[in-house]
């Protein structure tokens, strides 16, 4: 049954399918269809959300050197079962240009294990050097299950995706695909909105 995460007009949407055409507005650009919706939910944000001190205590010691910073979000998991899975590869390029022109960690906030797993693997070790996480994650998925899914407590699987997310939203530049989570960091700091690249974006 439609809900209101896809129906209401006033609900910040993390991606524009499963709509209805008055909500997908497909004569809008992606960045377009976004703006409104990302400044409306940073004002609700910035009113209403705070992050308690132990929480941002938290965020600070995941990332400790958020200055010249890129911040990463690859979203695996169960993202195939209904959306487009964008390759690890696909972020590389921007990695290796952030790195040669002088960027400094890269903060990945994954829900997959394999990506971590790809990226120290196969990625040159000037860039994966600079990779920073977030320590002892329990909500990793190794296959197509989501990191809800897992076994893991639902309250630590909430922190650590919180956690994250306050992460990213420290970070000077943000890499990202159509994620919830990438939203709720563009929320906390609507003014990285100028310096992030949504790799699905293809306008």
């Amino acid at each position: 049954m439609p809900c209101t995460h896809s129906q209401a007009p006033y609900a910040p949407k993390a991606w524009r399918y499963w709509q209805p055409p008055y909500i997908q507005k497909l004569n809008l650009t992606l960045q377009e269809w976004f703006e409104p919706q990302r400044r409306h939910a940073a004002a609700v944000t910035k009113r209403y959300i705070r992050f308690n001190a132990a929480m941002e205590q938290r965020a600070a010691c995941a990332h400790p050197i958020a200055d010249n910073s890129l911040g990463m979000h690859i979203r695996h998991g169960d993202k195939w079962t209904s959306r487009y899975l964008v390759a690890v590869s696909d972020y590389r390029p921007y990695c290796e240009a952030f790195v040669d022109n002088g960027g400094g960690a890269i903060y990945l906030a994954t829900d997959s294990g394999l990506v971590v797993d790809e990226i120290m693997r196969e990625w040159p070790e000037r860039v994966s050097s600079r990779i920073v996480r977030q320590p002892a994650v329990q909500g990793l998925s190794r296959n197509k299950s989501a990191a809800f899914d897992l076994g893991v407590s639902t309250h630590r699987t909430n922190v650590e995706a919180l956690i994250d997310a306050r992460a990213l939203s420290k970070c000077t530049y943000l890499l990202h695909g159509l994620s919830a989570l990438s939203e709720a960091a563009l929320f906390m700091n609507h003014g990285l909105t100028e310096r992030a690249v949504n790799v699905e974006d293809e306008g």
